[in-house]
């Protein structure tokens, strides 16, 4: 396995030993939220199961930019799609990169759906920091199986 490969799992591994289920804070009885009345916020992101299948081809309208943060010198890629439905989870995973010079960076888009659910569309965030950056990438291409790529210039 070639240095470049071994590096990738290696750090792919790592990203998903920090994946683990965190205790909910106990519920507040005292306080009843009216859900009527308060203004929807921003869903978190729910986390992926690798053992369930990939579901991404059932988002649309991905939308990603990816910069370089030189304050944390970290590959920065972030953005939004649009989810069929209520539940779906959506991440991005850092992939392999080639040996190109400047390199491309691969990112893999993963989602797992729900087992039911309503079908409202929903918008889920997208934020994936690789740390180390190159000082240039020629592109991060970010794929999906069923789906043609996703080519972002750095910015």
């Amino acid at each position: 396995m070639n240095k470049a490969m071994m590096t990738a799992a290696i750090m792919l591994a790592v990203g998903l030993a920090g994946c683990g289920k965190k205790d909910a804070p106990p519920a507040d009885d005292k306080a009843a939220v009216d859900t009527m009345a308060t203004p929807a916020a921003p869903m978190a992101a729910i986390p992926i199961d690798p053992a369930k299948p990939n579901a991404c081809d059932r988002l649309a309208d991905v939308t990603l930019t990816a910069v370089i943060d030189k304050a944390t010198n970290a590959l920065k890629i972030s953005g939004t799609a649009n989810a069929p439905q209520l539940g779906f989870a959506a991440a991005l995973q850092a992939g392999p990169l080639d040996k190109m010079n400047p390199p491309n960076q691969v990112v893999l888009l993963r989602a797992n759906a729900p087992a039911a659910g309503g079908a409202a569309v929903t918008a889920v965030p997208l934020n994936l920091d690789i740390p180390h950056a190159q000082p240039a990438y020629n592109s991060v291409r970010v794929v999906c199986p069923g789906v043609k790529d996703i080519e972002l210039k750095v910015g």
